[in-house]
């Protein structure tokens, strides 16, 4: 055990993990998430396991995020987040985003697989590791790539972009 009583190994896991009933009635979630952690990340595939129906997510960013330890690879999430487990997602806003490679990733793979998607919010942290400019451009891209007809907005302090492929 711990200094504070729980088991350190615990403490890093992913609780969602361990349930094992389905949450049909649940549509809107709210999530906080490191996504320089895996565990952390997989928390959302977790909830969208047991929510099969949920349609409305809001994540937002865990402040003391930081690039983390964990190697987090597109690949890596891509296992993980299946077209049929995003498939009853519409609206999805992403809250603090730093532009880390695995919050980027995520928005990425998110926009390829939910078909269904409708809305996507993105709200930059005020203090992030790439240039909106450049944020912009590949969230364009990631649009583009995905054939979507996602209404995609990032907001930037007052500014709000309205990202086009």
């Amino acid at each position: 055990m711990g200094h504070n009583g729980l088991d350190p190994i615990l403490v890093n896991e992913n609780p969602l993990e361990r349930i094992t009933w389905k949450f049909r009635n649940l549509r809107t979630s709210t999530l906080s998430v490191d996504f320089g952690k895996i565990s952390s990340i997989m928390s959302i595939f977790s909830l969208l396991r047991c929510a099969p129906q949920i349609e409305q997510l809001h994540i937002e960013v865990d402040l003391k995020e930081t690039q983390g330890d964990d190697e987090i690879h597109e690949g890596t999430l891509e296992a993980y987040m299946s077209d049929d487990l995003v498939k009853t997602l519409k609206c999805v806003t992403l809250a603090f985003i730093k532009c880390f490679p695995g919050e980027m990733s995520f928005i990425k793979l998110l926009l390829s697989k939910a078909a269904s998607l409708e809305s996507l919010k993105v709200m930059m942290f005020w203090h992030h590791i790439m240039p909106i400019s450049d944020a912009c451009l590949l969230f364009a891209a990631y649009k583009k790539a995905s054939s979507t007809q996602v209404k995609f907005i990032v907001e930037h302090g007052m500014d709000t972009f309205n990202i086009v492929s």
